[in-house]
């Protein structure tokens, strides 16, 4: 069992997953070695809970994933919710203010395993073939589910701007820049780096050797917990920057980079 007492933890988008968007046959193969010989396995991200599902005949996780970046712990294996918080109800009027002052921009609501599309823009087309549910007739209803997140949509110049003035002009809650056209409004006192140091605590994670994986900001805390954090090389020069060691792309099969070059 030679990756006995090792964990990957790695984001997906823009990380594992290529350019194109797929998962490679030599990561494939590099997890399914990895978990075989003792090695413990999961993800990190901010996709959705059914997003994540799709490509579990894939993945080989064999421990409780982290979703929406960090607001919720799920085990795929029991269906247990082992950690869920939500956006706290004082913060959710900030997105009628957002429409009315910036039209242009696009705003997800993710609620109860479902994308509810409050504004409209050319980015938030990419679900019409996502195959789970997607809400484009919004009420006032949804004000009362509970939100795991709020994803703002726009150009690269408009989302750098609102990121600069959003705790003055909005609110001072925690917003998380998660790509060049994405900001996100999260609940306090969560990231993907807390998600993982709430999972370590409870199945006694060795951090010694626990190796992390991402590619932009909404993983700069996770590229902390453990002993060994990459940003790959196609991640954004922000994160790069602040992180001590750089993984090839998305395209050179970050697992199997892994298990060849840093645990061998």
């Amino acid at each position: 069992m030679r990756f006995q007492g090792y964990t990957i933890v790695t984001d997906m988008d823009g990380t594992l997953l290529n350019s194109k968007g797929k998962l490679s046959e030599e990561n494939i193969e590099a997890i399914k070695e990895f978990t075989e010989h003792g090695g413990k396995f999961t993800v990190a991200t901010g996709r959705m809970l059914p997003s994540v599902k799709r490509f579990m005949d894939r993945l080989n996780i064999n421990l409780p994933a982290i979703l929406y970046n960090g607001t919720k712990i799920y085990d795929f294996e029991t269906g247990e919710t082992i950690f869920e918080v939500f956006l706290e109800e004082n913060r959710k009027q900030v997105i009628k203010k957002i429409l009315k002052e910036r039209p242009s921009l696009g705003i997800e609501v993710y609620a109860e395993e479902t994308v509810y599309i409050y504004n409209s823009c050319k980015y938030t087309e990419r679900f019409s073939q996502s195959g789970y549910d997607v809400i484009y007739e919004i009420n006032e209803d949804l004000f009362d589910k509970n939100w795991a997140k709020v994803l703002i949509i726009g150009e690269k110049e408009e989302i750098d701007l609102l990121e600069e003035i959003y705790q003055k002009q909005y609110d001072n809650g925690p917003i998380v820049r998660t790509g060049d056209r994405y900001l996100e409004l999260a609940p306090f006192n969560t990231s993907k780096g807390h998600a993982l140091g709430i999972l370590c605590d409870k199945l006694g994670i060795d951090r010694d050797r626990l190796i992390t994986f991402g590619d932009n900001m909404n993983d700069s805390e996770l590229l902390t917990v453990g002993a060994l954090g990459f940003c790959v090389e196609n991640g954004s020069e922000r994160l790069k920057r602040e992180t001590a060691h750089i993984a090839p792309s998305n395209d050179n099969h970050i697992i199997d980079y892994a298990i060849k070059n840093i645990i061998n």
